[in-house]
């Protein structure tokens, strides 16, 4: 076994494995786009039937390159929530849709909040010999507007009885896309500088393009947003500033296959 890193030689009567180790120190320095390669690994064999035409003869190289930074979160989701117990599940629901009604009706009027959502359900509440008692009404009610204006708007207007449950801290669109173009130029050209130290590690004039799949790892709304959970009083009538919005990870990778000149 000849190890020589993430890389795997497979010849008809020739095998041979090698392993590499990709490291990178990573700092924190703004406006730096920080690089990180993750699972690089490199295959060198006989071309599968999905690659025949594209690399007709061995051998063929597989390339993995990611690039990834930190991206403020300029955004934030808010999410609130009123109970009310009532006799009936219809006044139940109408108490819950009172206050939301009310809530929407002045939150539309804010050009700075946006895709607002609620939502209510009914939930009988039993007593003795599993008997219903009353009923429970709950609703939720859902928007995103800037962290910037949050930190600056005292009152959001919302209506009494709704408390504000968390908040979701996350990069707008425009900030991911602005960051994607970014980190695809730096994964291409990671993916090409791996072509050519394959190439020229075994002995090769050079490479040329099999097959290239580019991966946004980012693609609609975010997995894993920044939350904090707000205090039960927290209501209609002031909010805090904001804490701080943190930061999420956007990452693009570049893979494909590379067919090896002679």
């Amino acid at each position: 076994m000849l190890v020589c890193g993430s890389i795997i030689v497979a010849m008809p009567e020739l095998q041979i494995d090698c392993y590499f180790t990709f490291t990178r120190t990573h700092m924190k320095l703004s406006n730096t786009l920080r690089i990180a390669l993750f699972s690089t690994s490199v295959g060198l064999m006989a071309p599968s039937v999905a690659f025949a035409d594209l690399c007709e003869k061995p051998p063929a190289v597989n390339l993995n390159a990611i690039s990834s930074e930190e991206v403020d979160n300029d955004m934030v989701r808010l999410n609130w929530q009123v109970q009310i117990q009532a006799g009936t599940a219809n006044e139940a629901m109408n108490a819950v849709n009172t206050v939301l009604e009310k809530s929407i009706n002045n939150l539309s009027k804010n050009k700075d909040i946006s895709k607002l959502k609620n939502n209510i359900q009914t939930y009988p509440q039993y007593g003795k010999n599993n008997v219903i008692q009353t009923w429970q009404g709950v609703g939720s009610l859902t928007f995103e507007m800037p962290v910037q204006a949050l930190k600056t708007q005292k009152n959001l207007n919302v209506a009494e009885g709704l408390t504000l449950s968390n908040l979701e801290y996350f990069p707008s669109e425009g900030r991911i896309e602005q960051s994607r173009e970014k980190l695809l130029q730096s994964a291409m050209k990671e993916f090409q500088n791996k072509a050519s130290i394959a190439a020229k590690g075994f002995g090769k004039t050079g490479y040329t393009l099999g097959e290239v799949s580019i991966n946004d790892e980012n693609q609609g709304p975010p997995s894993y947003p920044r939350m904090y959970a707000a205090s039960a009083d927290m209501m209609s009538k002031g909010m805090e500033v904001a804490p701080a919005a943190g930061s999420s990870r956007v990452s693009v990778s570049v893979n494909g296959r590379v067919c090896l000149k002679p």
